[in-house]
């Protein structure tokens, strides 16, 4: 059961949380949007960066650190920042 632990630790980030459905995307303690148009969105977390491709991207809600996208979504990146 400790192996189970460290991985459920290590693959759920208790400090960010993203969900994507069909034509919405949900992005918790989010610390910066660095782009938005209706074609992308590039979303700062404190050590990732949240890159996301489509068609009619627009804001649904924005509030604190939440932000809810809404459009045609064509692809989702994640680039970690690591630092040393």
């Amino acid at each position: 059961m400790h192996i189970f632990n460290n991985l459920k630790n290590f693959l759920y980030d208790n400090s960010n949380f993203i969900a994507i459905f069909d034509n919405k995307i949900y992005l918790y303690n989010i610390d910066k949007v660095n782009l938005l148009t209706d074609s992308n969105a590039i979303i700062s977390f404190k050590n990732k960066t949240i890159s996301i491709k489509g068609s009619d991207l627009k804001t649904f809600k924005y509030y604190n650190k939440e932000l809810i996208l809404d459009g045609n979504i064509e692809s989702v990146s994640l680039k970690w920042i690591i630092v040393y």
